[in-house]
Parts: C-alpha cells; sequence; structure tokens
C-alpha cells in the first residue's frame, strides 16, 4: 500500500484544531479520497458513529462506534468505512470528531516544565497508537465535543485535560506490539508544497505557472487538483491568505498601508484597498482603527 507523507498544519493554518466531521463515509476533508498516510501533527480520533476497517501502523483492526485512538507523530493510519457506507443511498452516516495538534509547539513547553513528565512519556509512546477505553474513554469524549464549540485558551486548556487523562489512565492499550514496517513506497502531498511556497513567497507576485511547477502538473491539472483538494479555486486561496496576513500586519504592527499592501504581494496601494474592502467590509484604515478600540 502506498503511504501518503503530508503535513496537517499548513493545510489548517494554525498549530491544533478539533473538528466535527458528518459524512456519507469516514474521510479527510485535506484529501481527495481515503488514503495511507502519515504527518507529524499527532491525532485523536473519536468515532462518534460508524464502523469499518482501522489500520494504524501494520495492524489492522475492525472499528466501530466508540472507537478512540491517540495516534504518534508520522504514524502511517486510515480509517475505512465498510463497503455497505460507499453504496448509492445506503442512508448511513459517519461522525467523527479529529484532534489534530503540532508536537513542536506543545513539546518546547512538555519538556521544560517537570509537570508535564507523565504527557511526555505518553507522547512518546504513542508511535504504538494508543486505544483509549472504559470511563476514560467516556471522560474524553464529552471533553472533545465541548472543544468543538469553542476557541482560545480554553481550547488549549482543555486538550491539555485530555492529554493528561490519557497518560494517567490505565483504561488503555497499545495498537502496535512490533516495529512499523519500513515504507519504501511513499509519495509526497503536493498540496502541501504549494501550500508552504505560497507562504514562503506571499511579498512576491505568484503566477500559476510557478505553483503548477512547484506541483509538477500543468497549468490546467493544477487548477482542477487544486480545487478538488481545497474546495476552492487557487486564486481565491491566495487572495484569501493574503488578505489574512494583511490582517495580521494591520493589527500586529505599526506599518502603513502602503507598505502592508507590498509585504502581501500588492503592487498597487489602490488594487490591495479595494480587494481588502472586499473581503472584510471595510478599508484597512477602517479596520485597523476599529479592531484597536474593540
Amino acid at each position: 500500500m502506498k503511504l501518503l507523507k503530508t503535513e496537517i498544519t499548513p493545510l489548517i493554518n494554525q498549530s491544533m484544531q478539533v473538528e466535527y466531521r458528518e459524512q456519507p463515509f469516514l474521510s479527510s476533508p485535506y484529501h481527495t479520497q481515503p488514503s495511507f498516510h502519515a504527518h507529524p501533527e499527532l491525532e485523536l480520533v473519536f468515532v462518534v458513529e460508524g464502523f469499518g476497517k482501522r489500520i494504524v501502523g501494520n495492524k489492522v483492526e475492525p472499528f466501530e462506534s466508540g472507537d478512540m485512538v491517540f495516534i504518534g507523530s508520522n504514524v502511517p493510519h486510515l480509517w475505512l468505512s465498510d463497503p455497505v457506507y460507499y453504496k448509492e443511498n445506503s442512508g448511513l452516516q459517519s461522525k467523527v470528531i479529529v484532534c489534530y495538534f503540532n508536537p513542536k509547539i506543545f513539546m518546547q513547553i512538555f519538556e521544560a516544565i517537570k509537570e508535564f513528565e507523565g504527557i511526555r512519556n505518553m507522547i512518546k509512546q504513542s508511535s504504538k497508537g494508543i486505544r483509549i477505553l472504559g470511563e476514560t474513554r467516556n471522560l474524553i469524549a464529552q471533553k472533545l465535543i465541548a472543544l468543538s464549540n469553542i476557541q482560545g485558551f480554553e481550547k488549549v486548556e482543555g486538550l491539555l485535560q485530555i492529554m493528561h487523562l490519557i497518560s494517567s489512565s490505565e483504561e488503555k492499550e497499545y495498537i502496535v506490539h512490533n516495529e512499523t514496517d519500513h515504507y519504501d513506497d511513499l509519495y509526497p502531498d503536493r498540496i502541501v508544497d504549494v501550500i508552504k511556497f505560497v507562504k514562503e513567497n506571499l511579498h512576491e507576485q505568484i503566477t500559476l505557472r510557478q505553483v503548477a511547477d512547484v506541483a509538477c502538473m500543468t497549468e490546467q491539472s493544477f487548477c482542477r487538483f487544486f480545487k478538488k483538494r481545497t474546495n476552492k479555486s487557487f486564486s481565491r486561496f491566495l487572495s484569501n491568505l493574503r488578505i489574512a496576513h494583511a490582517c495580521e500586519l494591520l493589527l500586529q504592527t505599526d506599518k502603513q498601508v502602503a507598505d502592508v499592501a507590498y509585504l502581501c504581494g500588492y503592487n498597487s496601494s489602490a488594487h490591495f484597498c479595494k480587494v481588502f474592502k472586499e473581503h472584510t467590509g471595510v478599508s484597512p484604515f477602517q479596520y485597523k482603527t476599529s479592531m484597536n478600540f474593540t
């Protein structure tokens, strides 16, 4: 089986995320189809409703509603709904809560503070895949449902509580007991390469030809590929990214609007202001002023 080597952080543009998915069959919104994949982000999966086969490392097992697994960095995995879910008019629904977080951000804290030793050790053991059981699973499920509807510090605090519950509980088992197979048949995720290129060159003029070259595709093929993976055109994605970066610069720096426009890849301040207002409903100056008074 080919293994897709990808990353989640560039796709969600944040270091952690908790999301509730309700789908005809289990699949990631970041892939065009269910795929055997691995990424550096830690992942916690709770199947609210559904059944099928779960692959973690070299272990294939059935899963059903209530399945909860914590997966370490770069552990190959796939949740594959039962074939009945793919039948036309099956009427079945898969419901899952998935939590991603970038270990680079949190491990700096875990390594520095002695009280996080249990969590630190648990994360190291998560390379085996950890199945969470019993009352611990029920408690974490309640917290995950709550976390999917909140933002800010409460989400970070809730995530730390969940990791503490996993690390301190005896109601868990390792999925992979032997060394994971070495995968020579790897293929990179071209969408991640494109997004990284765009973010690194956001201050420059970026052409369709450039990003198509990064993806090793023709321009026409790239446009279809990008739209299928992200549900938006590349031009719309690029514009959204530029304006989001502009909002950060307007709030976090004292730079003039013309300087912000240039740093976000706009040669014309007038054009930048026009696009900014189309996205936000206000001019850059109005945005900076109103946000500073909230």
